[in-house]
């Protein structure tokens, strides 16, 4: 027996058929774009740079740290990446973006290389305003430190330390021996294109004055910390004075001081004068060093200080002068900070004049 309205009940079907299809294939393709977004990669990260990958040159995969951080690394910020391996005695930190320092005379670069060398127990050289990088190698206390401080193509700056501590076993430290020369290959090679500024006998002297400060060298001018203050010195070649000073201290007489202050206050009319001209002792009282003479005074805002060291066979004299800017005050507080100022410059003057004692004479 046919069924009553053959046509209405196949078109009915033929619908009904339509929307499970229709629905068939948008689930379907919901389900396959779901697919596609869960599987789609997530940003690309930025590929370590060749000194901070751990797993290629120290051999091993990398593990957790046990050890809390030092003290002097922590001056650095959080490192990005802190691995170890070897049974704890191989470990790299790295700093990927160290941030500014605030309120600094320094740059950025050369406050992240005096802190990466306290992190490793050494006194660096002084931060070459010329540099796009340096490293450091040195052993400390049984443990070999390597590390780098450079420049990013973003001009951001980046840093990293690698401590080893070799095994007491010969043939595991001769193992461990092999990638670390690898690391220390890889820390070297940016000194190629960062050489050392040449040192003068002045430099050689300032060098031991301020060994352990943070510091800089950009062209003639050394910029350093002392007791929370930004000093700057500022070379001269070698020269004669207007008046003569003597190079033996049995020579130096109190109206050639006398006649120098006269011609340093007309030479800076404005000066409040903090030290007058006057005779260095030396290091150690009754020494038979040269004669070395200084003097400090305020201009504004700037504190200055020179040093005048004659010398015996040329002649001439050589002399620095010490800068400092006060921070912005009224008052007493003005003149208290002054004082201060001048108190510190004048034993920086001291101390670099009995460096030169020590190493010069």
């Amino acid at each position: 027996m046919s069924e009553p309205f053959p046509d209405l009940f196949s078109r009915t079907t033929a619908a009904a058929n339509a929307r499970r299809f229709v629905s068939t294939l948008a689930a379907s393709t919901l389900l396959a774009a779901g697919s596609l977004v869960q599987a789609a990669p997530g940003p690309a990260k930025s590929a370590l740079p060749a000194v901070a990958d751990f797993q290629k040159l120290s051999g091993s995969r990398a593990a957790r740290c046990n050890a809390a951080l030092e003290p002097a690394l922590r001056s650095l910020g959080p490192p990005a990446l802190r691995q170890c391996a070897w049974s704890g005695r191989v470990e790299m930190l790295y700093w990927q973006d160290i941030a500014d320092i605030p309120h600094s005379c320094l740059p950025t670069a050369a406050i992240a290389w005096h802190r990466l060398g306290a992190g490793a127990h050494a006194v660096l050289r002084p931060w070459s305003g010329s540099w796009s990088g340096q490293s450091l190698q040195l052993q400390y206390n049984g443990v070999e430190h390597a590390g780098m401080v450079w420049r990013q193509p973003d001009g951001g700056w980046s840093a990293v330390l690698w401590r080893w501590r070799p095994s007491e076993r010969l043939a595991t430290r001769n193992w461990q021996l092999g990638h670390w020369k690898d690391v220390a290959a890889a820390v070297r090679a940016v000194d190629a294109a960062n050489p050392a500024p040449p040192r003068t006998p002045l430099m050689m002297a300032w060098l031991d004055a301020t060994n352990g400060k943070p510091r800089a060298i950009d062209g003639d001018a050394w910029r350093w910390v002392s007791a929370d203050a930004c000093l700057a010195l500022q070379t001269a070649s070698l020269g004669q004075a207007q008046l003569h000073l003597p190079y033996s201290r049995d020579d130096a007489r109190l109206e050639q001081r006398s006649a120098m202050q006269v011609q340093l206050a007309r030479r800076f009319p404005q000066a409040q004068w903090l030290r007058p001209f006057t005779l260095v002792e030396p290091a150690i009282s009754g020494d038979r060093t040269g004669a070395k003479f200084l003097a400090v005074w305020q201009e504004g805002a700037a504190v200055q200080g020179q040093l005048w060291i004659p010398l015996r066979d040329q002649g001439g004299i050589v002399r620095a002068r010490i800068s400092s800017e006060l921070p912005s005050a009224g008052g007493p507080r003005a003149a208290e900070a002054g004082k201060a100022r001048a108190a510190l410059i004048e034993r920086e003057l001291g101390a670099l004049a009995h460096a030169w004692e020590a190493r010069h004479e």
